[in-house]
């Protein structure tokens, strides 16, 4: 088990406490609970823990974004009752398009009137939790959030097509009209990426983090010249034109204007 916690006397202190003996699963759904009042928490860390989760907890939202962004968490539990400009700000970081996968998120209030609940769902949360609640039933609710977030999601994507393109990550093949390509393991990252999300503007700081890793030494150079890599393995089948170039931003894979 491992709880991070900062309490609201302490905003820039981050302990963190095991049990001697607890093994980590790697394969536990991770769950990030943001509360102002963490100690309140600490029950339902437990039963959660104890029901084969991996539980983080922060005291407030600092630390938050760095905490999602270095392993987005499948579960974000969240004190609706912060600041609206915080809640709103972490509600959209869980929701970035640029993710494999969309974290669900599950809030805490103290206000149960129906106004407060239907305003919660309309932005965008997948439930709503009122004040002082049962552990069980929240425990309950954290997994069947999560089997509604698979059910819409579903497998992570093996097989990827995008028009002639056809990519098997679990091979880390690809194919143009079943003719092979031939690409360096980086470039095949970038392109899984893209075609992960095809349509979409993404960033060089975005095709960055998320293709070499937050801790890569690499600068954005790497991503143009991978690029350009990509585009020249594709030329002798006719798909250059598929990664174009974003002005101002970087690079989206389209099928407009494509040829």
């Amino acid at each position: 088990m491992a709880i991070e916690a900062g309490g609201p006397a302490e905003p820039r202190r981050r302990t963190r406490a095991s049990s001697p003996g607890d093994e980590v699963d790697a394969r536990a759904p991770r769950v990030l609970i943001i509360e102002r009042d963490p100690e309140s928490m600490r029950p339902l860390c437990g039963k959660l823990t104890e029901a084969g989760f991996q539980v983080t907890l922060l005291g407030g939202a600092e630390g938050a974004f760095a905490a999602m962004e270095q392993a987005p968490p499948p579960l974000v539990m969240l004190d609706w009752d912060m600041p609206a400009v915080i809640t709103t700000q972490l509600l959209r970081w869980t929701r970035r398009p640029f993710w494999d996968s969309v974290s669900r998120l599950i809030a805490f209030s103290n206000f149960s009137g129906e106004q407060h609940v239907v305003c919660g769902f309309e932005q965008g949360v997948d439930d709503y939790v009122v004040k002082p609640f049962s552990v069980a039933e929240v425990v309950a609710r954290a997994h069947a959030v999560l089997r509604s977030g698979q059910a819409q999601t579903g497998a992570p994507r093996d097989h990827i097509e995008f028009g002639d393109l056809r990519f098997d990550a679990s091979s880390n093949r690809l194919a143009v009209r079943d003719q092979p390509v031939t690409l360096r393991t980086m470039e095949l990252r970038l392109l899984g990426f893209l075609m992960r999300h095809p349509e979409r503007p993404v960033s060089r700081e975005t095709l960055l983090q998320r293709v070499w890793g937050r801790d890569s030494r690499a600068g954005l150079r790497a991503v143009n010249v991978t690029v350009q890599r990509v585009r020249q393995a594709l030329a002798p089948h006719g798909c250059e034109g598929y990664l174009q170039s974003v002005r101002g931003l970087g690079y989206v894979l389209s099928e407009r204007a494509a040829r």
